[in-house]
């Protein structure tokens, strides 16, 4: 493995010990829809340096990954396979995000903001709270019996409606933070000849919407629809209805529609590795080949250390987009 790595696991009954050596490859990724980060490595149980015994690592055991000093990830085993005809241990973790997707909880809000709800139910269920996303929007919102993650990430939908933020959820070691992408002061640029390997690109018009149409309450059109020209010309029309509804504004939803289903490019660029290209980070793309330039948020992220060579695989997205959730339902009048 590549120097400098170190790979703590302690088990239920306690015992901390270092598995870097024990692992052929390491893969630590994450996704902007997926609350939780991921780790997963084949550990060797039968190694055959007798200065490296075996490591036992059940679901439940507490892994903590470092590079450096640099803490990468913390979390737990939720699973592991052994093969035998292998002598490895296919180990998968996961970061406390995941106690956000397995968690439900049924509460009563009005007139709270997004900020204080994720610090309420983050002090309910035992969570550290680290720096969550200021929005002060007061949101009013019934969620009986739905997960964690998605009240939280419901409440930020509801204020990205009125602030234009983008806003993900994710935890940085014990802490659960709420972050709004935002174009870093060090964004890094990529470009070939220097941190970029390889790049693909694929367009597509598979979610497109193009014109959104607002409904009053009774479900009958209200004005001209909002829509996009240029695109109903050359892709055809491709309609969607928004319903008029107390505390919000249609015709930002409306915009907000056209604008997160509009002609999509999917760029995967594999790059030297660096564990500051996260999920919900961004990066100025400079490939004169196929003459993509500009700034692109990354969308999911997958790091991997295998035979002493470290890489990270992107995907890109020149929109900034979020994982909007629509759980529970408004306060009765």
């Amino acid at each position: 493995m590549t120097e400098g790595l170190k790979l703590l696991i302690t088990p239920p009954d306690g015992g901390t010990r270092d598995a870097a050596a024990l692992c052929q490859s390491i893969t630590w990724g994450g996704s902007y829809d997926q609350a939780a980060r991921t780790l997963d490595f084949p550990l060797l149980v039968c190694p055959e340096d007798k200065h490296l015994p075996a490591v036992d690592c059940p679901p439940g055991s507490r892994v903590q990954f470092h590079r450096g000093e640099r803490l990468l990830f913390d979390g737990f085993v939720f699973s592991r396979q052994r093969d035998t005809l292998s002598n490895t241990v296919e180990v998968s973790c996961a970061d406390r995000g995941l106690y956000l997707k397995r968690n439900q909880g049924a509460y009563r809000f009005r007139g709270q903001t997004p900020e204080g709800i994720t610090g309420r139910v983050a002090a309910d269920f035992g969570l550290t709270v680290g720096s969550l996303a200021r929005t002060g929007t007061a949101i009013s919102r019934n969620f009986p019996g739905v997960s964690l993650y998605q009240i939280i990430q419901t409440a930020y939908t509801q204020a990205s409606a009125a602030t234009g933020g983008r806003y993900m959820v994710r935890f940085r070691g014990e802490a659960l933070e709420v972050i709004e992408k935002k174009q870093g002061e060090r964004t890094l640029a990529l470009r070939p000849g220097s941190n970029l390997i390889s790049l693909t690109a694929t367009d597509s018009v598979e979610s497109l919407v193009n014109r959104v149409q607002i409904l009053s309450r009774d479900g009958t059109a209200k004005g001209s629809p909002v829509e996009d020209g240029a695109s109903i010309a050359r892709y055809g029309l491709f309609q969607q209805m928004v319903t008029e509804r107390s505390g919000r504004d249609a015709a930002a939803e409306a915009r907000k529609l056209l604008e997160d289903n509009a002609p999509a490019q999917k760029i995967t660029a594999q790059v030297r590795g660096n564990p500051a290209l996260i999920t919900g980070e961004c990066v100025v793309l400079q490939e004169p080949v196929t003459g993509l330039y500009g700034l692109c948020w990354i969308d999911s992220d997958t790091h991997t250390w295998k035979g002493g060579v470290y890489t990270t695989k992107l995907v890109l997205n020149f929109r900034s987009i979020m994982d909007e959730q629509e759980a529970g339902r408004l306060p009765d009048a």
